[in-house]
């Protein structure tokens, strides 16, 4: 009786120990689902404030500028029918970008490096900060324009 009993507890604990595993990798995966919604509908980057510093600020500005144009042309390229426009304007417009998105990002090394000897040390931070979401701002900018370039040459086609 004692050897049954035994046995028993012993395949409750197993058959407790697997249901709580399963639960476990059901609610990982949720997890990973729900973020990749959320990266899926990230919002726009938002320009930081100006830092007082002429290198950075130029820097942040030209960054931003080419993004916020990126995202209209994306917008625009989203809405095709009521947008037809000039598809080869847009699409010299958007190798013209990908030149300067590989200029600002080739900069950004420098721009950093001195925005690390700004003093006092809290403009300093600000400033890498603002430079490290203006290269994120290019590097989106970088990856959205072959789609763009997809996008104008199935449209192209269709025409």
């Amino acid at each position: 009786m004692k050897k049954i009993t035994k046995i028993l507890f012993i395949a409750l604990f197993i058959t407790g120990v697997s249901t709580e595993m399963y639960a476990q990798k059901a609610e990982k995966a949720e997890k990973a689902e729900k973020t990749e919604k959320k990266e899926k509908e990230a919002k726009p980057l938002e320009k930081p404030a100006a830092v007082g510093h002429a290198a950075t600020d130029d820097f942040v500005t030209s960054s931003f500028n080419l993004y916020k144009k990126n995202q209209k042309i994306t917008e625009t390229l989203s809405d095709a029918a009521n947008n037809a426009g000039d598809l080869t304007a847009t699409k010299t417009d958007l190798e013209n970008q990908s030149k300067e998105v590989a200029a600002l990002l080739e900069k950004s090394s420098t721009v950093l490096t001195e925005a690390k000897t700004i003093t006092p040390k809290t403009d300093s931070i600000k400033a890498v900060k603002a430079i490290n979401l203006a290269t994120k701002a290019l590097n989106e900018t970088q990856k959205a324009i072959p789609g763009q370039l997809e996008q104008i040459k199935n449209q192209e086609a269709k025409n």
